[in-house]
């Protein structure tokens, strides 16, 4: 996973529709037992292959909702391994975490602008009427 729905989530259900993977769960199912969507961790591509830019904050009318996280990769194994923030799936007994499956993300995110609470979408500066 590279990204992270956070608390400010309405769930408006924009993001679950438009997601091309699947990744997403609504408050219901959200693992952790939170009242707000959850991004799978484990099934989270950031959209590579499908899209430009991740669908979720595209879509998602609560600007900085959707935040970057670290790259789903073996580097990164022990960040998704806290059970606090993540609830990943087993297969065979064995947790689907970067060590059992790496995913795809975006290499043009640097490091330093991922991690909890590093916007996807920002609100525009300015926006033009048109007409």
């Amino acid at each position: 996973m590279s990204v992270i729905i956070d608390d400010t989530c309405i769930t408006c259900d924009a993001c679950l529709q438009n997601c091309p993977v699947n990744a997403i769960v609504d408050d219901s199912d959200n693992p952790t037992g939170e009242n707000r969507y959850y991004v799978n961790p484990e099934k989270c591509v950031e959209c590579v292959d499908h899209f430009e830019d991740p669908q979720c904050a595209a879509i998602c009318p609560t600007i900085g909702c959707i935040s970057w996280d670290m790259p789903f990769t073996k580097e990164f194994d022990a960040h998704f391994l806290n059970a606090e923030v993540y609830k990943l799936g087993t297969k065979e007994g064995v947790v689907k975490s970067p060590a059992f499956k790496e995913k795809k993300y975006r290499t043009d995110i640097p490091l330093e602008l991922r991690g909890v609470g590093k916007e996807v979408q920002v609100e525009p500066e300015e926006l033009n009427e048109v007409g």
